[in-house]
C-alpha cells in the first residue's frame, strides 16, 4: 500500500478494531473523503478483509428515494439479507453525488437527495432495516452489527469538516450519527511511481511482451504521469490507462500533452503465454 493510503489506514484500523472487538456494540460510522482514484474503497476493503468482516458496497449516486423508480436504498442493502448475521462493513461510495447534484438540479433532485438521506438516517438509528427481497417482498434484516462508511470526493475539497459537510446539505442529525471524518490526499508523483512499478498489470504485460524493455516502459509512462499530474482526475487508475495504451498501441501514448514515443519496430508477444500469466 502506498504512503497516502498507509497514513489513513493506520487511522482507520483503530475504528475497525473497536467495532470488531465489541462485536458491533460500538459502531463509529465515519466519512472518508479524497479525490477520485486515491484508493478510498481499496483501503476500506483491505481493512474489512484483515478483520474478516463481511463487505458490501453501495453506489449512492444511483440511489433514488423509496417509492421512486430506480435503485432505492432498500434494494441496495438487499445483500445484508445474505450476510447471515455476520458483522458487516458497508461502503457507501459516491455519497457526495447526492448533494453536489441535488444542490444544482431541479426540485425533484433536491427532494430525492433529502429522501435518500432520511432513509440512511433511519437505518443508522435503527437495529433493523427493510430490504427488498424475492417476489417484491420486503424483509427486515438486522443492521445493529453493520458499520457504515460514507465516501466521496466532495469536489476535491481539502480538509473536509463538519461545517463544510453541513453547508453542502448534509443534515445535522445525520452528522450527529456520522461525525468522524478522514481525508485521503491526492497521490504524489512518488506514490504514482510506486504504484506503477508494483502494478500487477505491468507484470502481466511484461510476461506477454518479453522483448519490451520494462524500464523504458516505466520511464515513458512516468513522463506522461508527470505531465498529467496536476489535472489528473483518474488518480491511480491513470496507471492502468497508460499501461494499456503503451502496450496495445506499440509503445505510443496517445495524449496531447504527452511526448510521443515509439519503438523502432512493433511489439511482439508470445501467444502461448496468454491465459498463463501468474
Amino acid at each position: 500500500m502506498i504512503k497516502e493510503q498507509q497514513i489513513v489506514e493506520q487511522q482507520l484500523t483503530r475504528i475497525i478494531d473497536i467495532f470488531h472487538s465489541t462485536e458491533g456494540n460500538i459502531r463509529p460510522h465515519f466519512m472518508l473523503t479524497g479525490p477520485s482514484g486515491c484508493g478510498k474503497s481499496h483501503v476500506v476493503k483491505n481493512l474489512a478483509l484483515r478483520a474478516q468482516l463481511n463487505y458490501i458496497e453501495v453506489n449512492a449516486a444511483q440511489l433514488t428515494k423509496e417509492g421512486t423508480a430506480g435503485n432505492s436504498l432498500s434494494k441496495a442493502l438487499a445483500p445484508l439479507a445474505e450476510a447471515g448475521g455476520r458483522m458487516t462493513l458497508c461502503f457507501v461510495d459516491e455519497f457526495d453525488k447526492l448533494f453536489v447534484s441535488g444542490n444544482n438540479n431541479s426540485q425533484l433532485a433536491h427532494e430525492t437527495t433529502n429522501g435518500v438521506q432520511n432513509e440512511f438516517l433511519r437505518v443508522l438509528e435503527s437495529d433493523t432495516a427493510s430490504v427488498f427481497g424475492d417476489y417484491g417482498k420486503y424483509n427486515e434484516v438486522g443492521v445493529s452489527n453493520v458499520l457504515f462508511v460514507f465516501a466521496g470526493a466532495f469536489n476535491n475539497e481539502k480538509n473536509m469538516d463538519l461545517d463544510k459537510l453541513r453547508t453542502i446539505g448534509i443534515k445535522t442529525e445525520f452528522l450527529g450519527r456520522v461525525s468522524l471524518i478522514y481525508n485521503l490526499e491526492k497521490l504524489s508523483l512518488d506514490s504514482m511511481y510506486q504504484a506503477l512499478i508494483h502494478s500487477p498489470l505491468l507484470k502481466s504485460y511484461a510476461q506477454l511482451f518479453p522483448d519490451v524493455n520494462v524500464k523504458e516502459a516505466i520511464k515513458v509512462i512516468m513522463v506522461a504521469v508527470t505531465d498529467m499530474h496536476e489535472n489528473n482526475s483518474l488518480g491511480i487508475r491513470l496507471i492502468n490507462t497508460l499501461l494499456n495504451q503503451y502496450y496495445i498501441n506499440d509503445g505510443k501514448l496517445d495524449h496531447n500533452e504527452v511526448r510521443k514515443t515509439t519503438f523502432q519496430k512493433s511489439l511482439s508477444f508470445k501467444p502461448d503465454t496468454v491465459g498463463h500469466i501468474e
